[in-house]
């Protein structure tokens, strides 16, 4: 009962914060690297496509799989993420975050990556682009910047704000504080993923824009 009034809890706040999602131009265009040489954001999230099944997941835990599948979903993100003109900040979830994420709703983790995707894409289409678009930001915001930002709240592209906290004294690391105060809070686990129209971070949990 507790993770079935937890699920149903994220459908219903994610469900009224998704209306506030900012959204783009609709339209899926193919990735492709810009003048820099570097690839666009959708290009970055494609680039270990080819160690992927015919469903777009592997085994490594710590890739994008699961976001990619997820922003897929959804051609006006995919559309901003690869435009030319976007300048966007990404803070990626790896494919264990949302194994994690999945458990706290649910109480179970499923092993495989589609089982996990599956899980995530049953919470609804409005749920999963309000908890995507908690993920951007309109701004590029690179990680030397964020160490300098302790206590800075920043709005995301659904609205919702987050809170950056610099922890530690002489290896600085970054968490983002999310609008839940029950689950662990994400960490920048692998930061400037450079790209041609932004930059992406890679934190260890999902970003939640309310109290699940």
């Amino acid at each position: 009962m507790k993770h079935s009034l937890k699920k149903r809890s994220l459908l219903a706040g994610l469900c009224a914060v998704a209306a506030a999602a900012i959204a783009a131009p609709a339209g899926v265009v193919d990735a492709a690297p810009a003048n820099s040489g570097r690839p666009t954001l959708v290009g970055l999230l494609l680039a270990d496509a080819r160690f992927d099944d015919a469903s777009g997941f592997d085994r490594f835990a710590y890739d994008f799989d699961i976001v990619t599948e997820a922003l897929k979903l959804f051609p006006d993100l995919v559309e901003a993420a690869n435009s030319p003109a976007s300048n966007l900040t990404v803070f990626l979830p790896t494919d264990a975050a949302f194994r994690s994420l999945v458990k706290s709703l649910t109480g179970a983790a499923p092993a495989a990556e589609a089982d996990v995707f599956a899980a995530v894409a049953g919470l609804g289409v409005d749920t999963v682009k309000a908890v995507l678009t908690y993920h951007i930001l309109g701004t590029v915001v690179d990680y030397k910047t964020a160490l300098k930002s302790d206590g800075a709240v920043l709005t995301t592209l659904n609205g919702a704000t987050l809170t950056v906290d610099v922890q530690g004294r002489w290896l600085k690391t970054v968490t983002l504080i999310d609008n839940d105060p029950d689950l662990r809070n994400p960490k920048v686990i692998f930061p400037n993923l450079r790209a041609s129209n932004g930059i992406a971070h890679a934190i260890d949990r999902v970003l939640l824009p309310i109290d699940v």
